[in-house]
């Protein structure tokens, strides 16, 4: 039991008065009730009805004193939570047939994949609250960025300023993305939700796609859940070169034999990953869609017991007390009758 405001308990003395004006009036009422019906007054009613509202009183001004009562109560933490974003910087993610919200063409006007993929990073860190995050890239390798933290300012930072111009790795290992984003997690003391965020066109540098599904099984095996946001679109699209202003397009990628390079969304593959690791696939041009990955996130995580805590807590007990003293009240009232 804590009181949070004891002061108020001052005022009990009020009740000492009370019973001694109670008893004068008392007395007084009995004289003259004898004088003039030479009866006697009952004791027993008076001091039941003055007992009640003695009590009803004091109930009062307890409450007034704001009675507390400490519970334990089971909290889920959003800091229990890790997150990993990866961006796929392969020369692919260059095509230019994706869209920047207007809001987001201030920071990155060139409405390309990669653009896209760093808007949609920069809206999930927004949305955090209390989850660490790192930040990784990738094409043929995956390299990180930011190791985990809770300064999402430092990681807007390095997402809205890392120079694209000269991007023009061919080809993206979706195997070592993964990887990638898993060692990312190695080193840390604690056990956390784990998430990987994979944003890419979903192309590989190989057909074989069993080394991108083996990895996500070895990420699932370990507790790790990968979430997938596709960025571009399904037809096939050529990938500009443009100049060191970033301007004009000068001309677009070719491969050996002189032929323009054309990709494509391959979003079968990202849709596997997720579905392997208990994550879940979205579009960059899903509506609200970092908002909702970081909910689909905090719900699945919400379900783990290593994600919850115990912490005191405190019950206001003043309503109940209050509602006692008007109980007293009433019998008090009813007594006296």
């Amino acid at each position: 039991m804590n009181l949070e405001n004891g002061g108020y308990l001052w005022l009990l003395l009020v009740i000492p008065c009370f019973l001694y004006c109670a008893f004068i009036s008392h007395k007084k009422a009995g004289t003259w009730l004898y004088r003039f019906a030479h009866r006697k007054k009952r004791r027993a009613p008076v001091i039941v009805s003055t007992l009640f509202l003695s009590l009803a009183l004091g109930a009062a001004i307890f409450s007034l004193a704001g009675p507390r009562a400490q519970y334990d109560r089971i909290v889920f933490k959003r800091s229990g939570i890790d997150v990993v974003i990866g961006i796929d910087v392969s020369k692919s993610m260059l095509a230019e047939d994706e869209l920047v919200p207007e809001e987001g063409r201030k920071l990155f006007a060139i409405p390309n994949r990669l653009n896209r993929a760093r808007y949609c990073a920069l809206n999930i860190i927004t949305a955090l609250r209390g989850e660490r995050a790192g930040v990784f890239m990738f094409a043929r390798k995956g390299v990180p960025i930011i190791p985990l933290t809770t300064d999402y300012g430092y990681c807007q930072y390095i997402l809205k300023h890392f120079n694209d111009a000269t991007i023009a790795i061919p080809g993206s290992d979706l195997a070592q993305a993964i990887a990638t984003g898993v060692s990312l997690f190695e080193g840390t003391s604690r056990t956390t939700f784990k998430t990987v965020i994979i944003i890419s066109d979903g192309e590989d540098i190989s057909d074989d796609k069993s080394p991108v599904y083996e990895a996500a099984q070895r990420a699932a095996a370990q507790g790790i859940a990968i979430y997938t946001i596709g960025a571009g679109m399904a037809r096939s699209s050529l990938i500009p070169i443009r100049d060191a202003g970033g301007t004009n397009i000068v001309d677009y990628y070719q491969d050996a034999d002189g032929a323009y390079l054309k990709t494509g969304l391959e979003q079968e593959t990202l849709q596997g990953i997720a579905g392997m690791t208990g994550g879940s696939y979205f579009h960059a041009r899903d509506e609200n869609i970092e908002n909702r990955l970081v909910d689909a996130i905090v719900k699945r995580a919400s379900t783990f017991e290593y994600t919850k805590v115990i912490e005191p807590a405190w019950f206001d007990l003043s309503p109940a007390v209050l509602c006692a003293a008007l109980v007293f009240f009433l019998l008090g009232l009813l007594a006296g009758r």
